[in-house]
């Protein structure tokens, strides 16, 4: 693969030392694991190789992976989800949560000043947090495979257009260097649609070569 592919990966991935799974594409493995949830969708991800839509140490093993190809990638802390910063854990009076102290308990993750932090340990008045991404010090283990890679143009701009407004299929036509696309009207008062506007239009300027301009155009129908 090269830096920019786009492709459907499926995979799982587990903690190394515990086996415990973290996530997967695979519907059956989901479920021989305990870990099955009916809401989601179990199906091969979008990624961009080499544009840190995943860890560093997976991007860098797509780099060298080919379609239809099975590995196993071990993934370090300092290329996955960070090393173990002893500055990142604080002690503070139980008396900062208020009433909501009763609620607090040992591995609950929670969120202190902006900020998500989970908890270590409660006892004589203090509460111990730990602000470090709960992977961090972890290696992680990544079963995967290349299921497809995207070639077309229209396959392409589809897949990033989905990837984001993820209300089934949306209609687009491109004219020499501009791209049209259709907004959902189911999509109109979305929280956040503007984000997601600009965040497709960037994913498309930088994957797709040829496109100059991308215009949103919307429809009200009686």
């Amino acid at each position: 693969m090269e830096e920019g592919s786009l492709i459907y990966l499926a995979y799982t991935a587990r903690i190394k030392d515990s086996g415990e799974l973290l996530d997967t594409t695979y519907e059956e493995e989901a479920k021989k694991l305990g870990h099955y949830d009916q809401t989601k969708k179990y199906e091969p991800h979008l990624v961009a190789v080499n544009k840190g839509w995943v860890l560093k140490g997976l991007d860098e093993a797509l780099l060298k992976a080919k379609v239809g190809d099975k590995t196993t990638v071990e993934i370090p802390p300092e290329k996955g989800f960070g090393v173990r910063d002893p500055n990142k854990i604080k002690s503070i009076s139980i008396r900062k949560f208020g009433s909501k102290a009763d609620e607090l308990t040992i591995g609950s993750q929670i969120q202190v000043d902006d900020k998500i932090a989970n908890v270590v340990s409660i006892g004589s008045g203090r509460v111990q947090l730990d602000y470090n991404n709960r992977l961090a010090g972890r290696t992680i283990i990544y079963d995967i495979e290349v299921t497809k890679e995207l070639t077309e143009i229209n396959e392409m701009i589809k897949a990033l257009i989905e990837r984001r407004f993820k209300v089934g299929e949306t209609t687009f036509e491109i004219v020499q260097e501009t791209l049209t696309i259709d907004v959902p009207q189911s999509m109109e008062l979305m929280d956040g649609l503007q984000y997601i506007k600009r965040a497709t239009s960037n994913d498309i300027f930088d994957l797709i070569k040829g496109i100059k301009e991308v215009i949103y155009r919307e429809k009200y129908l009686p």
